[in-house]
Parts: structure tokens; sequence; C-alpha cells
């Protein structure tokens, strides 16, 4: 438990120099004296605070669950205690349910606030380093990334330590901590004690300072990349072949990424998946590469797309009612009761104006299939060519909504209405196509 006492020069350099955004906090308190004293500073700066504790029900939660009610009541805030989001016991595991569990229970306007340290940061750099990872590994934990807030990286874990004794806030430490079995651990207590009595004990600020400099060379990356689109539809990503092929290969992996985590979500796929991403797009029009997963890459014209090897069995036909809607697969189709034309007429491919007698037999929502045609007026155009110059890649086509009446194709959506069903007069049945949900 902490002792009393008046505060440390250290303490007060904390104090002095923690910033929080102009946001409600939502405060991570684990039971140690990190989150402690992050959760002191937060109620300080005038914020509204609350906490929250997840509760893995390891041997040593009770302990920092008593100690972390504790702080709450110390500093008169709201305190919950959170179910982890997941299962599993290792280190990796934990920290995953840890962090799932703390976005489900933030409020939309709430900024996430750990207690973590420059130590932390020196561990997760040095771990990083080990394991082989680029510039975003070795960039660390950001101080600010999205909904999450790292006030204390500037100050070493003793100096925190020192803050929360001298303010007499109570707090327990994690008996976990010492498992020299987790990596972590095994960083903390040998590698890094062991190198700063060989190199002396600047080794924890220096790759704390290595992280802060890698990180603003990885955030202009990102940036760059962002840059990059990305479409996502009916679980199919499709990203540029172009860009991909052109671009060095720091901003080309780091858009292969945010393609793959859409795929994969949360997993961002593996080094050899960037590399099968890219390889795809050097390869030219049919280059595929297979993914984790059971998915592959493969060149479709000007995109890469990515999506799944095996073809899922089509949807089962259903009847559209005239007016009404119905799902069929990953999208959702709606039609109007005739009515005047609109004015101004729908934009966009999205929405499809049939004529009432075409409707009359009665409206059906079936898959694509290989063989189809649709009416031009002027003959007839694979259902397959108008979804293509549409832009509908490849893997998606497979599958794709038509709606027919009568057994005939009356509309592709997001390609063309038949012109035998367009409108022939100042009356249409207005139909449009979204993704469900």
């Amino acid at each position: 438990m902490a002792a009393e006492g008046g505060l440390t020069a250290e303490g007060e350099a904390i104090l002095g120099a923690v910033r929080f955004p102009e946001a409600p906090l939502l405060v991570a308190l684990g039971g140690g004296a990190d989150s402690a004293v992050c959760a002191w500073a937060a109620v300080q700066s005038g914020h509204r605070v609350r906490a929250v504790t997840v509760n893995h029900g390891l041997p040593a939660s009770p302990a920092l669950i008593a100690a972390s009610r504790a702080v709450a009541a110390r500093l008169g805030i709201p305190h919950r205690l959170l179910a982890p989001v997941g299962g599993g016991t290792s280190e990796a595991a934990l920290r995953v349910a840890r962090y799932a569990a703390l976005e489900a229970e933030a409020d939309l306007a709430e900024v996430i606030v750990t207690g973590h340290t420059q130590d932390d940061q020196a561990e997760t750099v040095l771990g990083n380093l080990l394991r082989g990872a680029g510039a975003g590994g070795l960039a660390g934990i950001p101080p600010r990334r999205g909904r999450w807030c790292r006030p204390l990286l500037a100050f070493s874990r003793e100096q925190v330590r020192q803050a929360a004794d001298a303010l007499s806030l109570p707090y327990a430490d994690d008996p976990g901590n010492e498992d020299l079995d987790r990596r972590r651990n095994l960083l903390r207590h040998e590698v890094l004690p062991w190198l700063e009595a060989r190199l002396g004990p600047g080794v924890r600020p220096a790759l704390a300072r290595a992280a802060a400099l890698l990180g603003a060379d990885d955030a202009e990356l990102e940036r760059r990349a962002e840059a990059v689109p990305v479409q996502s539809r009916a679980g199919v990503i499709r990203l540029p072949a172009a860009a991909l092929a052109t671009l060095p290969p720091a901003i080309a992996g780091r858009v292969a990424r945010r393609a793959l985590r859409l795929l994969l979500d949360p997993y961002p796929g593996h080094g050899a998946d960037v590399a099968a991403v890219l390889a795809a797009a050097r390869g030219g029009p049919g280059a595929a590469r297979p993914l984790e997963g059971g998915h592959r890459a493969r060149h479709e014209g000007p995109w890469v797309v990515l999506g799944p090897v095996a073809d899922a069995p089509l949807p089962v036909a259903v009847a559209l009612p005239v007016p009404g809607e119905v799902d069929f697969g990953p999208w959702q189709l709606g039609a109007g009761p005739p009515g005047p034309l609109p004015a101004p007429l729908p934009v966009g491919r999205r929405w499809g104006l049939l004529d009432p007698a075409a409707v009359e037999p009665g409206l059906v929502v079936r898959a694509a299939l290989p063989g189809d045609r649709v009416s031009t007026g002027e003959g007839h155009k694979p259902v397959a060519e108008a979804l293509r110059e549409a832009g509908v890649a490849a893997a998606q086509r497979r599958g794709w909504p038509v709606v027919a009446s009568g057994g005939t194709i009356a509309w592709v959506p997001g390609a063309r209405v038949a012109a035998w069903a367009a409108p022939r007069g100042p009356v249409a049945v207005c139909l449009k196509l979204r993704e469900a949900g």
C-alpha cells in the first residue's frame, strides 16, 4: 500500500505535464500504481471521469479489483467491473480481451485512458524488435490513437510509483508480472536490467525516444497510404492494382494491410499475406495468390480483389412484393408502389424504374447465373458483361442479385434496366438495392 507524505518532485513533474483530450474520460483501472496515478491526474484535470476494471478471473484478480475499487472510492468517481470479451489466458489473449471490453463499454464521446509508462514503451519496442516488426511495431505504444490516450508515457514506472506513494493512493502489485514464462516479464526483469548494467541507465529512455521518432515516420507513411481508396462490399475487398504496383513498398504494404484487416477483421494478416497482395498487383490481370483463412488475392481488371476462394452456395430465389422489400444474401431489395416518375430521377445505379405493366407477372429476386442476358433494346448483353462495365468485381458477380418478371430479367441492380421493362409513361415502380444491415 501507499505511504503518507508530501508530493515528491517526480510526482509534481507528472501532474504538471500530463494532458488529456477535451472529452469525457474512461480510465482503465488495473489495480496497480500506474493506473491509480492516471485516474488521479484525470480527476485533477477537471474532466468528467469514470473508471472500469476488467475482471479476468485470475488468482490475483480479487486483490487488483479491491485496489481499483479503493482508488475509485478515494477519488469519488464511478467504477464498473467488466467481464472480458473473448477467451484465452495467454498474455496476448488477455490484452485483446481487455481492450475489447473497454471498447465495448466506452460511450461514443469518451476517450479511453490507460496508465502505460515509459517502461511499458521500452518493453514493447524491444519485444517488437525481437520479433522482427516494421516501423509500426517499433513505434511502440502511441500516446494517442483514435479514442485511446496514454498520458504517462514520458515517465518511468518508478516515477509514477513514487507519485502514487506520495499521494497515498491504494494500489496492489500483480504477481503475474513476476512470471518469467511471459515474454514481457522476461524483458522487464532480465533483459533490460542486463542491458542497463552493461550499457548504462539510458536504455529505456533511448528506446522510448526511438519509438517517438519512428512513430512520426510511421504516421506520415500511414497518411499517404490512407489516400489510396480501399472498397469493401458484400465481403469482397477491392484496391487499385496500379497504385499497389507503383507506390513505394512501405506505403503499398500499409494499403494492403488495411485491406486485409477489412477482410479478416480484426486480423491484419501475416507478412506473407501482404506480399501476396502486392504480388497479385504486380502479376497483371488474372494473377492470383492464396491468403490466410481460405481467401485469395486476384488481379481483376484495374483492381486487386480479396475474397474467399471457395464459392459460397447461391442464395435461394425470393419473391419481391410491390410494394415491399426482401433480404437476398448480403443485399436488401425494395420496391415502391406504382406512382408518378420521381422528379428529379434517382441518382446512381442502385435505383431502377420499371413500367407497372412489367411487374404485373410478379417480381422474383434470384442470383445471376452463367449465360444470363439482359435486353438492351438493340439485342441482348450478358449480365456478367453489364456488371463488369458497371465496375462490379468478378468475385462479386457470381450470386449478384437480378430481378426477373415472368421469368425474364427486368433489372440488373447496379448495371441496367432491361429495355422492355423501362417505363412507357409517366408512372413507374421504383426499385432500390442496398447492403443489408
